[in-house]
């Protein structure tokens, strides 16, 4: 059996009964998480553009999750992707192959839902089934696909996102494989983009495509049905290597190794050092004004998607940053949303600190392959001539270390009190609580907003 015909035999076949609650209590967590760092994201730069390009009003499909009115059903995708991206705070895959798993996929799942009047239990088990088949491409794909530069939250993402859109409009086995094949000529981005406003689009684009391959799959369209591992089709294409089966359902990937979710507003490559700077000044006391130097010590993969330059421009920039966010738990205490703004990005004593700051590649993490046992080494010089060093292991919010509820729950008001304020926020959140219960997710957030539906 082919990949292509393997996913589409599993969505083909795949039953809300089938997914054990060991995943689905976590995957929960994932959408109050999703929304969250969404409804976060309509203050940040990218979210008046994006609004100025894609017009919304009182009617249409589905309702975009800032709160600003309803549009299609493909464009909501785009726009809750987009903003779901936006803040580089959304989950991760645990694969070799990094990720960004919800933010391509919950989007088309909502946005379809709302369309067709379906119930919470159906968006749930959708958006399940669609980051069960991303993240095991993920990790059967090689690490030389991300490595050559693309994006996997777009390229992957989109497969995640068809999936889920496929089972939520109930395709069969050959229109599933359809959509597959329309996905694999719609995908891309490329890493070149990270640090821009268009990294965050990169997963509102999958989940638009995903929207849109399963519609025209439904309609009768035409496609390579085995595209994944055809000559010239996306395996070889894409520089994927060898990949002959997922596994899918077995066990789901939300039970087992789990999805991570963020601590830290940035960029996955910095949080290893981040925990370590944070073990240092816990167990030393050091202070800005003690710092010669800091160098940090990354694998090779994270060393590709961080700014080597000290300064940042921008919050985008800043988010892929060491020599930011190193600064800001030195100068601050600690990384949070209210840091990447442009007048903490010009404070002189901001500025003066990231120049302190290197980033190089460890020895000992320069091979794709090293990834595999994966630290972050920060080693400082202070100016009395001490030298310290911390290597991170683990960062919370990943295995073994994820986040509780109340962990969840704490991030979602930090990142929606502020743009939607204290009421609607908490509102919202209960909202998403009962998402199980919910008949018709059409009314679920227009509600929480306190609009009618």
């Amino acid at each position: 059996m082919s990949v292509t015909e393997e996913i589409a035999a599993f969505l083909s076949g795949a039953n809300r009964e089938d997914i054990p609650s060991t995943a689905i209590a976590p995957a929960k967590r994932h959408v109050i998480d999703t929304l969250g760092v969404a409804v976060g994201g309509r203050q940040t730069a990218l979210a008046q553009p994006l609004a100025k390009t894609f017009p919304r009003g009182a009617d249409g499909e589905s309702f975009l999750w800032d709160g600003s009115g309803r549009t299609n059903a493909g464009d909501a995708a785009l726009i809750n992707g987009t903003l779901a991206h936006s803040l580089d705070f959304d989950d991760g895959g645990v694969a070799l192959t990094p990720m960004h798993p919800s933010s391509p996929v919950l989007p088309a799942v909502w946005a379809l839902c709302e369309s067709a009047g379906r119930s919470g239990q159906d968006a749930l088990a959708a958006y399940i089934f669609g980051v069960e088949v991303e993240c095991k491409m993920a990790g059967a794909v090689s690490l030389a696909h991300y490595d050559h530069g693309w994006h996997a939250t777009a390229v992957l993402g989109a497969f995640g996102a068809v999936s889920a859109a496929s089972w939520l409009l109930g395709l069969n086995l050959e229109q599933i494989r359809t959509a597959i094949g329309i996905t694999a000529s719609m995908t891309g981005g490329l890493r070149a983009n990270f640090g821009t406003m268009t990294k965050p689009l990169h997963a509102g684009l999958a989940a638009r495509n995903g929207v849109m391959a399963a519609r025209l799959a439904a309609a009768g369209w035409s496609a390579s049905q085995n595209i994944l591992e055809t000559k010239k089709g996306f395996f070889d294409v894409f520089g994927c290597g060898e990949v002959s089966e997922l596994n899918l359902g077995k066990p789901f990937h939300f039970d087992s190794p789990g999805v991570s979710l963020k601590r830290f507003p940035s960029c996955s490559a910095t949080h290893h050092c981040i925990e370590a700077m944070l073990a240092l000044k816990q167990e030393y006391g050091i202070g800005a004004d003690q710092i010669d130097s800091i160098h940090c010590g990354v694998n090779v993969i994270s060393h590709q998607a961080l700014r080597k330059e000290p300064q940042a421009a921008s919050a985008e920039e800043a988010r892929f940053s060491l020599h930011f966010t190193l600064s800001m738990i030195l100068l601050e205490g600690s990384v949070e949303l209210k840091h990447f703004v442009p007048t903490m990005l010009a404070r002189d004593d901001v500025r003066a600190l990231m120049e302190k700051i290197s980033v190089g590649v460890h020895p000992d993490l320069a091979t794709l392959e090293s990834k595999k046992r994966d630290f972050g080494e920060v080693a400082v010089t202070l100016k009395d001539g001490r030298k310290l060093s911390h290597r991170a292991t683990r960062v919370r919010g990943r295995a073994p270390l994820f986040l509780t509820d109340a962990d969840v729950d704490a991030k979602f008001l930090g990142c929606a009190e502020p743009a939607l304020g204290v009421e609607k926020a908490r509102g919202l959140l209960t909202a998403l609580r009962r998402l199980e219960s919910q008949e018709h997710l059409r009314s679920l957030l227009p509600a929480a907003y306190g609009l009618a539906r």
